[in-house]
């Protein structure tokens, strides 16, 4: 079969094949020609892989979930036990070739919704219904957004930025510089759209989702539900990106839409430290997308040695390629259920949200959570502090629940306690870089035995990463960032 055209340059003239280094690995697999996506049989089947990619250790299972938490202080490369050595992300000191893979990923994941999106006129017949149809729109709609808004967020300045390249205060996102939108599976030069244009494609495809879905769909003949795209799905990633624009009204309806489905509850002590080693998530949990680890995932290099659960070897189920900061171990109190998720060895703590699946066996493969539904409590708190309303429901309240049901005693919902019970709430799985990112806050860092960059202002070039120097050289209309 022949290879998709993609909507990028940086593609064109890459093969798949793996290389060393910070988020590097470039992309593999395939999907199908344009035979097969002529066909219902055909599209379903290239929907249902969409969510796939994401076990990729560029992405969520390895570089970018730990690449995330090592930038801005909750997590750094151990001094006892020697890991695989592959995270070093903790200096900021990234050059023009560092992020090849993970942006060619992103853009072929970008590349891969567009082939299903752009294949569905034409595909109802006596037994494919309208509805049919749409579920599958939505799927990839859902898919698009989703990474676009981490490539927005990783290559661009926050949508609230608020600086120009003077320093001086301006009043919105719009004259900064963002990511291509690509809506078109074809060979071209894109030119970056704004921070602006970007997140207003992102709400449109996830409206558009939200509008097109059935309410009660799930992915026909799948063993783990969160691991697929469902209303609910598309409810809470809109409330995350509506948190990132500060729409903050927005932000906290979806969460609530989320939150009063019924489908989803906090879960206990027990069912909490049990949920990140499940073979699927649990019914009624606090899981609502995980990606599904498999060692048939096309993304899988079946070593192991690459992604999330590369196990300790002091006797402990969980990550060993880095640890815990003592700065997030000290937010923690005594008694908070999180704080048995870390592993101590010679005075260093390592995550056990990465155990390896119940019963996988070496190479051990996971699920990674990418939303729960504590998220969703603590994204309505911050909304509420910040001006939103919903009847009946107060920020002190949604931080009550969550410290419930971590066995701790509540604290009052002020910024930086929401900020600091994200912290502990979200480590390890993806969200530090991200939330400091929108957030404009400056990394400083106690806990750090590397030699640059301990600490790193905002704002600063620096939080915006670099294009490629592979797009720079293939695509003319491309514009590196500044401070490359």
């Amino acid at each position: 079969m022949k290879k998709i055209l993609l909507g990028f340059a940086v593609l064109a003239s890459m093969s798949f094949a793996s290389c060393e280094g910070f988020l590097e690995q470039e992309p593999t697999g395939s999907q199908s020609d344009a035979l097969t996506l002529s066909k219902y049989d055909g599209l379903n089947s290239a929907a249902a892989g969409l969510c796939g990619f994401l076990q990729s250790d560029s992405w969520m299972d390895g570089q970018l979930t730990m690449a995330s938490e090592m930038m801005v202080g909750n997590a750094r490369n151990p001094l006892q036990e020697q890991g695989s050595g592959r995270y070093r992300l903790t200096t900021w000191n990234y050059h023009k070739s560092s992020t090849l893979g993970l942006y060619a990923s992103g853009y072929y994941a970008i590349a891969c919704c567009n082939n299903v999106l752009n294949n569905l006129e034409g595909k109802t017949s006596n037994v494919v219904t309208e509805q049919m149809i749409n579920n599958l729109r939505a799927e990839a709609l859902f898919m698009r957004a989703y990474c676009m808004h981490q490539m927005v967020c990783l290559y661009g300045q926050p949508y609230s930025w608020l600086y120009d390249e003077n320093g001086n205060l301006e009043q919105d996102a719009s004259n900064e510089l963002g990511i291509p939108v690509v809506l078109k599976t074809e060979f071209g030069f894109p030119a970056r759209n704004t921070v602006k244009e970007v997140y207003t494609q992102i709400v449109k495809d996830l409206l558009d989702a939200e509008a097109a879905i059935a309410d009660d769909y799930v992915r026909a003949n799948v063993l783990d539900k969160a691991a697929t795209v469902r209303k609910s799905t598309i409810q809470a990633l809109l409330s995350r990106v509506y948190l990132h624009m500060e729409n903050w009204q927005g932000a906290a309806d979806y969460a609530t839409k989320v939150i009063n489905s019924g489908k989803f509850n906090l879960a206990g002590p027990a069912e909490y430290k049990a949920m990140f080693g499940a073979a699927i998530a649990p019914e009624g949990g606090e899981i609502i997308f995980e990606v599904y680890g498999s060692n048939q995932n096309a993304y899988w290099d079946n070593s192991g040695w690459a992604h999330l659960s590369y196990v300790t070897n002091f006797g402990e189920d969980g990550s060993a390629d880095v640890c815990a900061t003592q700065d997030l171990i000290d937010l923690y109190t005594e008694g908070d259920v999180r704080l048995e998720m870390y592993a101590e060895n010679k005075g260093e703590y390592y995550t056990k949200k990465y155990p390896g699946k119940e019963g996988a066996a070496i190479p051990r493969y996971n699920n990674i959570c990418l939303i729960r539904l504590s998220e969703l409590y603590l994204t309505r708190a911050e909304a509420l502090a910040n001006g939103a309303k919903i009847t009946g429901i107060s920020a002190d309240m949604d931080m009550a629940a969550i410290a419930a049901a971590r066995g701790v005693e509540p604290v009052a919902a002020t910024p930086a306690n929401i900020f600091d019970e994200r912290r502990r709430e979200l480590a390890f799985e993806g969200h530090g870089f991200f939330d400091f990112h929108r957030s404009q806050k400056s990394v400083v860092r106690k806990d750090l035995h590397e030699s640059k960059n301990q600490n790193v202002p905002f704002p600063s070039y620096q939080w915006a990463l670099p294009i490629p120097l592979h797009e720079m050289d293939v695509n003319p209309n491309m514009v590196q960032n500044p401070g490359y």
